[in-house]
């Protein structure tokens, strides 16, 4: 509920903007730049923050340049709808409204950064925005976000975002980062995790029910949880 509402009223803002306005993925990124750039942002979260902003002016760049099958679309809702997922969601968390914060971020939120290596960080983001949240985007864009432009999300995360985000992050936040061993196929399993969230959002859309719905629901939000604590135990 407190997702949706805040996503309805961002749009409202949106909405109001002159024809002369940044565009609304502009918009996006000028707020997670604030949200990286709060002094309260905790050691633990900054280098998620930091990856999925410049993820998003990467999806941003490539929108503009016509990569997408319907820009309009992508910058007007599916750039800023997914990063309210994860905007919504820190926010609830931080002020202390756990029941609004599915399990796979609120562990992603109060990992320990004391005992956990930035990969872990880094990864704990990204499984509670790709195995939670990216499966829901989905389902609620519904026909216009086309499976060619899913797939195409891999090319820009690989091209657009790895080669400058990293050396960012190490240089920044983790001087180790690139010292730290990764599982084996942990990069793979970010696009086998986006597959999952297709499929996931398929089963979402042909619920025949609330409750069937629900069901699904409840799976996707129990996956991103047992994979959230994996990441946790990776190393022991």
């Amino acid at each position: 509920m407190l997702r949706k509402f805040t996503t309805v009223v961002a749009l409202a803002v949106l909405t109001a903007l002159s024809p002369g306005s940044p565009a609304w993925a502009d918009h996006t990124i000028a707020q997670m730049t604030a949200h990286y750039q709060d002094p309260a942002l905790e050691p633990q979260n900054k280098p998620f923050a930091l990856l999925y902003l410049r993820t998003t002016e990467g999806m941003r760049d490539a929108n503009n340049a016509g990569e997408f099958s319907d820009p309009q679309f992508w910058d007007t809702r599916v750039i800023p709808t997914f990063a309210t997922y994860y905007l919504d969601a820190y926010a609830a968390w931080k002020r202390g409204d756990t029941r609004e914060v599915d399990p796979a971020w609120r562990i992603a939120f109060r990992a320990d950064p004391e005992r956990l290596n930035c990969t872990q960080l880094l990864y704990l983001g990204i499984n509670a925005h790709v195995n939670n949240d990216l499966a829901f985007m989905i389902a609620e864009m519904g026909a216009r976000y086309t499976y060619p432009d899913h797939k195409y999300v891999d090319d820009v995360l690989a091209i657009r975002t790895r080669p400058v985000v990293y050396p960012e992050i190490q240089r920044e936040l983790c001087p180790d980062l690139f010292s730290e061993v990764v599982p084996a196929g942990a990069d793979a399993d970010i696009f086998a995790w986006r597959q999952l969230a297709w499929d996931h959002a398929q089963r979402l859309l042909a619920a025949p029910t609330d409750k069937a719905r629900d069901r699904v629901a409840k799976d996707i939000r129990r996956h991103a949880k047992d994979k959230a604590r994996e990441i946790l135990h990776w190393y022991r």
